[in-house]
């Protein structure tokens, strides 16, 4: 099972989605096309990314479906943040399975997948409500990570509501482990952040203390957007790697990755494993639309890695970045659309 967009669905599984639900309540609610037509409903969902009325916030609406997208078994709606009323009764994500397809073990399924996907888009901590009656959605709740907080009156329905924490998703690649960040890491990331070789390639000077490389390390246990490099064969942190918002981009389902190797393990191929890993991630479980990474015009290695990656060259923004140290630099763009990364996994098979 897999989450996708609206817009990679098609016209057909999404009245086939509808007629499922029968004289029931469409949930959750960005799912129902209220007398829409295919493509008026399609535009509305997109533009709530972005351009939402006063009183609603951004929102992301998700299906889930089989791996052969054969029919939508459910919708996911996950809100960007939190106004008044989300956060009283609402929460962060909605979510609901259609009556054909229900007691199958679907919601808990959808949610789980769901997780990552508001991790990406800025939660950390999620609030999701129910019926206090839903004893089903309740239980889907509490398997996920759920823990009740406390119980709310809305009108004639009581609402429970329950916190999840979401974590960085931990990858594994053959002889990687892209985990979160721990305060145990900080010597590893000072042995290699000292180098002069490796910070000022990415734009960053060296570290010269080890409160220094602790200090950075605090702020990225709690990050939603980096991952330490560990080593599988000695435990040891290798590197980092990122998926941050894309500066260049303003579609909201773009993402950029950069990254960091420590010297000692560079030319042994690491890097495109975890840069590889951390893409299919992002387009097959993030569902991200476009993928970037940039380099100094000066930094060879990060370009064979990205080559390597199968990342096709955009261009060079001339004179684009102002370093540590106050030098300009070029910077070469570099990106990978969702069909670009779908037809290459189709052309290894």
């Amino acid at each position: 099972m897999k989450l996708i967009l609206p817009e990679w669905a098609t016209e057909e599984l999404y009245s086939a989605y509808v007629a499922d639900w029968g004289e029931e309540k469409i949930i959750p609610a960005a799912s129902d096309p209220k007398g829409r037509d295919w493509a008026h409903w399609l535009a509305d969902v997109v533009r709530m990314r972005t351009i939402v009325p006063p009183h609603l916030v951004p929102s992301t609406l998700l299906f889930l479906t089989d791996d052969a997208e054969t029919k939508l078994y459910g919708a996911i709606d996950i809100r960007h943040g939190l106004n008044e009323v989300l956060l009283n009764f609402g929460g962060h994500i909605g979510y609901g399975i259609v009556p054909s397809e229900r007691g199958k073990g679907y919601a808990k399924e959808q949610l789980r997948l769901a997780l990552p996907v508001a991790k990406a888009l800025g939660i950390s901590r999620a609030l999701i409500t129910c019926n206090d009656w839903n004893t089903a959605s309740a239980r889907t709740i509490e398997a996920c990570g759920g823990v009740f907080e406390d119980k709310r009156q809305d009108g004639d329905e009581t609402l429970c509501r329950y916190w999840i924490d979401i974590p960085l998703k931990t990858l594994e690649t053959e002889r990687l482990i892209l985990r979160p960040w721990t305060m145990d890491d900080v010597d590893d990331l000072f042995a290699y952040a000292q180098n002069p070789k490796v910070g000022p390639a990415a734009g960053w000077k060296p570290h010269e203390s080890r409160e220094e490389s602790e200090e950075i390390v605090k702020r990225w246990t709690t990050s939603t957007e980096v991952w330490a490099i560990e080593e599988k064969a000695s435990g040891r942190v290798i590197g980092s790697i990122g998926l941050h918002n894309d500066g260049a981009r303003s579609n909201p389902r773009a993402k950029m990755i950069g990254y960091v190797l420590r010297e000692e393990s560079w030319g042994r191929g690491y890097m495109p494993e975890a840069v590889r890993r951390m893409t299919r991630f992002a387009f097959e479980e993030l569902c991200m639309d476009t993928l970037s990474i940039q380099h100094f015009e000066f930094n060879t290695h990060s370009r064979r890695v990205i080559e390597k990656c199968g990342y096709k060259f955009e261009g060079v923004l001339r004179r684009a970045a102002s370093v540590f140290d106050g030098s300009v630099h070029d910077e070469w763009m570099w990106s990978m659309l969702r069909e670009e990364y779908f037809s290459a996994q189709k052309a290894d098979v």
